[in-house]
């Protein structure tokens, strides 16, 4: 009895979502003039009020796709300043109180360079053409839902690029998942989520080339509110756990961290990118990580939501800003002409990062065969002590 009460208990505890999400676009646009808020901002706003505070994710897409996570106390709010909106971006989204922190990452640009040797390094290649994600045209949401309180998806994309002496077609996305409880991904590579975490996919599908032999690498910016002097480093963890994950069994961690040792933000990830829809081992390659920099381009910040939240306060050494690149693929994988198609999943979230860990999935098949078990223990014991009573029965009519 005691073991079924444990397997309940954990199933049902599992099962609880430990936040309740929202998700709303361009949230607060006066009623008299909905479509003309997208001309001013673009943005998705969910909302994950947990049982003491609540994580704002700000999801925006004006220029630069940017997510702004900040944890706030509970009665928090955001507003959005439409009319300032007009002639001034700078501090046009305000929280109604200030967050206990905030971190954010930026898709800054996308590269794409000629691989002659078949490295897979960014410093072997050669050709380079910068990408500002700004300059893709027109991003435009295509998906945007509540799956039952437990996931709000929102996905963005582009089918143009345009700069001055370069125009490149194709789609390009973003996906954006919060989940309202721990547990991980369902599809590969199965990152470990939290209920203060977001996962994030670039897809590129058909993006033209320059080249056969070229290959892309992204850049992306960070910011914590920790003091800018604080500390952010990338470490390589390794699970043991991972067998779901196609033959990965490492993941990289950028840990944004102050004196509060379990605060912070971070983005992860494993160093996997699948070269097809499919999802599958069989079509996955590799990524290459590059050391973190310091990076105060105003340019790059100025384009981002980040400026709506924060303004000039961005170019006053407050924050901790960061850029790191990541490039996609390995040798002999037969470049990005192989298969014209990328798919990379990161996670970025505040507080403590997940753990290599059992997900609902797994620890839903060891219930059921603890479950299983059980009720083939108490058979055993009942079959067992009928055939006593029997054997009993025999030996007294017997006498």
């Amino acid at each position: 009895m005691q073991s079924l009460i444990l397997i309940f208990a954990i199933t049902i505890s599992l099962g609880i979502c430990e936040r309740k999400l929202n998700v709303e676009y361009n949230p607060g646009c006066p009623l008299s003039y909905p479509e003309n808020c997208s001309q001013l901002l673009k943005l998705a706003y969910v909302r994950a009020d947990g049982a003491n505070d609540t994580i704002h994710f700000i999801f925006g897409f004006t220029y630069k796709p940017s997510l702004i996570i900040s944890k706030t106390n509970k009665n928090s709010e955001i507003k959005i300043n439409y009319d300032e909106l007009k002639s001034n971006t700078a501090n046009t989204i305000l929280f109604s109180e200030v967050p206990l922190y905030t971190f954010a990452t930026v898709f800054n640009n996308l590269y794409e360079y000629v691989d002659v040797n078949d490295t897979a390094r960014l410093e072997n290649g050669s050709n380079f053409l910068t990408m500002d994600f700004r300059k893709f045209q027109n991003w435009t949401v295509n998906l945007m839902e509540n799956d039952n309180n437990e996931t709000v998806h929102v996905k963005i994309s582009s089918n143009l690029y345009r700069d001055v002496g370069i125009t490149k077609r194709g789609n390009v996305s973003i996906t954006l998942k919060v989940y309202a409880k721990e547990d991980k991904g369902l599809m590969f590579p199965h990152l470990i989520h939290t209920p203060e975490s977001s996962e994030l996919t670039l897809t590129l599908d058909h993006l033209t080339l320059n080249n056969p032999k070229s290959r892309y690498a992204v850049e992306l910016l960070t910011l914590s509110s920790y003091p800018y002097n604080a500390t952010e480093k990338m470490t390589l963890k390794t699970f043991n756990d991972d067998s779901s994950s196609g033959g990965v069994f490492s993941s990289y961690l950028i840990d944004a961290k102050g004196e509060d040792l379990e605060g912070g933000g971070y983005l992860t990830w494993k160093p996997v990118v699948f070269k097809a829809y499919d999802t599958h081992a069989f079509n996955s390659s590799s990524t290459t990580q590059y050391s973190i920099e310091d990076h105060s381009n105003q340019t790059d910040w100025i384009k981002s939501t980040l400026f709506n939240l924060f303004g000039n306060q961005l170019f006053e050494q407050q924050f901790m800003m960061k850029a790191l690149n990541i490039s996609f693929g390995e040798p002999n994988d037969g470049f990005y002409s192989k298969s014209n198609y990328l798919y990379w999943t990161f996670l970025a979230g505040v507080g403590a990062p997940p753990n290599g860990g059992l997900g609902f999935f797994e620890v839903s098949i060891i219930a059921s065969l603890l479950l299983l078990l059980t009720i083939t223990m108490i058979l055993v014991f009942c079959v067992f002590t009928r055939w006593i009573s029997s054997k009993r029965q025999l030996i007294i009519y017997g006498q």
